[in-house]
Formats: structure tokens, sequence, C-alpha cells
């Protein structure tokens, strides 16, 4: 089975660096045509989902909703997909952030989240919330598409490949216009797309 994962489009707090968390931010134009250009490529290398999967924010679902489309399939909602809870830094500025504490701020970046923000989750929290996931994906069949956020999609990479280490979870970061696939069985990073 192929896992295609794919991040959520832009968003207007993407382009602010504003950390949206768990707020409920729709798409922008430029997230809109994002999700178009991923589906098309898809369609082009000749993936063929039986299925989409959408955590249940707003900028998450919508992307599904225009790949589903594309590619003739309904999306179902997981909670699990819910991006990681950053606390006290949700909706602020990443300039703030660092302006106050630049070391804290800065550490937590380096560390690829594994340390929980002040009344938020750390990526351990979220690796072992998907886990069952993790768990069910693995025992399907055919190829499955998952529409997250960089949270949630580093930490289900994470927890397939059994790599909690810096230098892996700085290579299972996203851009808002990127997808990447694997193999579940053995779990390998097959390629990454990204939007044209």
């Amino acid at each position: 089975m192929t896992l295609l994962i794919a991040r959520h489009g832009q968003t207007d707090w993407n382009l602010a660096r504003r950390w949206q968390s768990r707020s409920d931010i729709p798409l922008n134009a430029t997230g809109v045509t994002q999700a178009d250009s991923l589906a098309q490529q898809l369609v082009a290398e000749h993936y063929r989902p039986t299925r989409i999967i959408s955590s249940p924010l707003s900028r998450a679902r919508e992307t599904a909703e225009i790949m589903g489309r594309v590619l003739g399939l309904s999306v179902a909602v997981d909670q699990r997909l819910t991006e990681l809870d950053l606390g006290e830094w949700e909706g602020r500025l990443e300039a703030e952030l660092r302006a106050e504490d630049p070391a804290r701020y800065d550490h937590w970046r380096s560390e690829g989240y594994l340390i929980a923000p002040p009344g938020g989750e750390s990526l351990f929290d979220v690796a072992e919330r998907v886990r069952p996931l993790v768990t069910e994906l693995k025992a399907r069949t055919g190829d499955l598409l998952l529409v997250g956020h960089q949270g949630v999609n580093m930490a289900l990479k994470a927890e397939l490949s059994g790599c909690f280490e810096p230098h892996c979870l700085e290579q299972f970061r996203q851009a808002n216009d990127e997808m990447d696939m694997w193999s579940t069985a053995p779990a390998l990073s097959i390629k990454r797309l990204k939007a044209k």
C-alpha cells in the first residue's frame, strides 16, 4: 500500500507566520490552487487512492475535498488527524514568540516539537494519539490519502518509521504545497510531490 500524506494548502495565517494549531482557519486562494495542483499531479503520476481521510479542521478538510473532486472520492474525517495543540502559543506570531524568549522558542523548533509548548502537546503526545490510526493503516490494502497538518503529519511519519530523532523530524516537515508518499510494509519514504 502507498500512503499519501498531504499537508493542507496555504492559509493567511501561514503567510503571516502565525501559529494556527487548533484555530479553524480556511484556505486562501493560493491554498485552493495548491490542493488542486497536488491532486492533478497524483492523476498524472497514476496514483489512484481508494480513500481520503482528513483532519476535521477546515483548512485540511477543504484541501481534501478539492483533491477528492479531482480524484472522484468522498472525504472521511478522523479526529486523530487534528493538529498538534500549541497551548498558549496558539494564534501567536512566530516573531512575537521568538522576541519574548528566543532560546526557548528556537530550542522547541530545533527539537522538532518534541517538547510541549506551555499548555500544549509534544510530538510524542500526538504520536500516541495517531498510533492506533497507524496500526489500522498498516492493515489496509489500496492506496490511501491522508490530509493533515505540519505537526500531525510529522508525528505520523515518525510513528511509521520509528524515528523521533531531530534529523528525521526535520526531513518530515512539509510546506503547504507538498505531499509525501510512503510505503507501509516496510515503512519507507518513497518520494515527495510539490504543487506546480
